[in-house]
């Protein structure tokens, strides 16, 4: 990354975090406009774009097997606790 950029050091994290679905658009839209002003960052954002483009159209629509699914609910165990007591 370009040194003439101070968030090139937080590139990855603020494209990591711009890519997750849980991002706020107002925090979306801070970030693209830090990565925006820096080319390197920019041409970084576009390399993540299409990488996961390409891994979406190949791996997107792939299910795991029915048998492995089951194998792994039935796997997970739920533990609930409604009280919690001290003994002291």
């Amino acid at each position: 990354m370009g040194t003439d950029c101070n968030k090139c050091a937080d590139a990855h994290r603020m494209l990591c975090e711009l890519l997750d679905s849980g991002t706020t658009p107002q925090r979306a839209a801070e970030i693209r406009e830090a990565i925006a002003a820096c080319p390197e960052c920019f041409s970084r954002y576009e390399n993540e774009l299409a990488a996961r483009t390409i891994v979406q159209d190949c791996c997107g629509s792939a299910h795991a097997p029915d048998r492995l699914r089951d194998s792994i609910i039935a796997s997970i165990t739920t533990v609930s606790v409604s009280e919690v007591r001290y003994r002291g």
